[in-house]
């Protein structure tokens, strides 16, 4: 992976996390593996890079955690999206769409240029 692919994810992850926990609390590789799943392989994240992600959410309050017992030895710790990340998650798609929206007209994709 590059390094600018990899700056991107960092940007984007924490929408994306938000994204999916809209629908149902999930656990790390969970989140990963929909990562990967969901764009056919171009998206992947270990989960030693998400980490510090769902930590960063999980101090601003915009989402919880919870432990779950996985067996006899093992738990799981599943992250569920609390009100203020619902609003956080709204704001911040909207700054993603305004901005893939600004990139897309300065590349001329927007009107169907080709591409170079």
């Amino acid at each position: 992976m590059s390094q600018n692919q990899d700056n991107f994810k960092r940007g984007t992850a924490e929408l994306l996390v938000l994204h999916l926990l809209q629908k149902e609390d999930l656990y790390g590789y969970q989140i990963t593996h929909a990562f990967e799943e969901k764009s056919g392989g171009v998206y992947t994240m270990l989960e030693g890079s998400l980490y510090p992600v769902l930590y960063k959410l999980t101090e601003a309050g915009y989402i919880s955690d919870y432990v779950v017992p996985a067996g006899a030895r093992r738990t799981r710790r599943y992250y569920h999206l609390e009100e203020k990340g619902r609003i956080y998650y709204k704001e911040i798609l909207s700054e993603y769409l305004a901005i893939s929206e600004g990139i897309a007209m300065i590349l001329d994709r927007a009107e169907g240029a080709p591409h170079d």
